[in-house]
């Protein structure tokens, strides 16, 4: 892979991967369009670097919640106890993903191509419209029953396309919560996701993981994309996210359109 392999790459994991449109999808769709296969080392580095990201971003939330780990199970009063409450829902929804996604796996690993991922695109677009469409007027919070639905959810975006971000963001806004406070979940819900699937993509290589020059320029430029995007998303979400339906299902629908006309 060459440098500038590595940085257009990198750009597109960092802005795709908190950006309700799938990292996945897009990164294929670029590998297959640039003949890459896909490389262990960029990979790990590019999701270090939008795992950094978001925990520099969340800095303040990350520590709180650390804090209030160690005191939620004994002392309800302490000031951080509803951080720590957060902190254990999180960890339990990492969990439920993990289940599911070692379950469904093998059923949808051989299943990454052009036309898989298209109607992927169209899957995540319509998850969006359909969560401003029939979100509920009422408020609510997040409850462990909630954390758990999440989890399970979650799992299911191993199968290849799925935006892990649009499907949580566009679940939590169906189930009440407000956009904000959604996109907060799933921004701090990515840390242990990511975490977990570094921990599983390099379990049997991990000697071996080095940084080239090509997946340092990828490692950079995920970082300062990623940065990017969680702020974009951020202001985006309270009212114009929905644009990003469309742009999935025009996507999605050329890449179908083109596919047939070849």
């Amino acid at each position: 892979m060459e440098i500038w392999h590595g940085l257009l790459l990198g750009i597109i994991q960092g802005a795709t991967e908190f950006l309700p449109i799938s990292s996945s999808g897009h990164l294929f769709l670029a590998e297959s369009w640039l003949g890459l296969t896909p490389d262990l080392h960029f990979t790990v580095s590019a999701h270090v670097a939008s795992l950094l990201a978001v925990m520099l971003i969340y800095r303040r939330d990350v520590w709180r919640m650390l804090q209030g780990v160690f005191v939620f199970w004994h002392n309800k009063d302490h000031r951080h106890w509803e951080d720590g409450r957060l902190a254990w829902q999180l960890m339990f929804a990492t969990v439920c993903t993990v289940g599911v996604a070692l379950l469904i796996e093998p059923y949808f690993e051989h299943l990454l191509a052009v036309h898989w991922v298209a109607g992927t695109l169209i899957v995540t677009g319509l998850l969006i419209i359909v969560a401003e469409k029939f979100r509920p007027k009422h408020e609510n919070f997040f409850t462990w029953k909630l954390a758990l639905l999440l989890g399970l959810v979650q799992g299911m975006a191993i199968i290849p396309g799925i935006s892990r971000s649009g499907l949580t963001i566009a679940l939590l806004i169906l189930l009440g919560l407000n956009r904000q406070e959604s996109a907060r979940i799933s921004f701090l819900l990515s840390i242990p996701t990511i975490l977990g699937a570094l921990v599983f993509a390099t379990k049997d290589e991990w000697g071996s993981i080095g940084m080239g020059s090509a997946s340092l320029a990828g490692c950079i430029a995920s970082f300062v994309t990623a940065v990017l995007a969680i702020y974009w998303m951020k202001a985006l979400v309270e009212r114009h996210w929905i644009w990003f339906a469309p742009y999935c299902l025009a996507l999605g629908g050329g890449i179908l359109l083109w596919l047939l006309l070849l």
